[in-house]
């Protein structure tokens, strides 16, 4: 048995591997936004979450996004009550990026995947390829429609 495991473990190749590689693309494909509240009106507080509706242009010329959010009607899962709440100040962002790049907020701008801030009109978020290339995008929220 301990040779069976001495020469599973010694076997992996170690050379002649085909060099991939590294992505140079450092781009930013999308923008969504998200509400997100606690319901309280049942037993246990749950997690409720509202996508809103973003229209995204991308300016891949300039390194700029734009988005447009519309807070949707309300009904049964979404009360009005909640939907009057909804800001630009309290909603989570995400964004789609190249393949196995990276992102950051920069220039102030608001973490994505969390709550944050997003009525500043000056944010930007720098994107880094795998290959190591940095690009730095701007945000801007052109409208924001309840």
């Amino acid at each position: 048995m301990f040779l069976f495991v001495g020469m599973t473990i010694t076997s992996c190749l170690k050379s002649d591997l085909e060099e991939l590689p590294a992505f140079s693309d450092a781009e930013i494909t999308n923008f969504r936004f998200e509400y997100r509240w606690i319901d309280s009106s049942q037993d246990n507080n749950r997690l409720q979450v509202v996508q809103l509706d973003t229209e995204t242009t991308i300016d891949t010329d300039n390194q700029k996004v734009t988005c447009t959010i519309a807070v949707p009607d309300a009904n049964g899962d979404f009360p009005e009550e909640i939907r009057t709440q909804v800001s630009l100040a309290e909603i989570v962002g995400y964004a789609d990026i190249s393949t196995a790049a990276t992102l950051a907020p920069s220039n102030g701008a608001p973490a994505l995947g969390e709550i944050g801030d997003f009525s500043n009109s000056n944010m930007s978020y720098e994107v880094t390829a795998a290959d190591g290339t940095k690009v730095v995008w701007s945000l801007t929220i052109s409208g924001f429609n309840k």
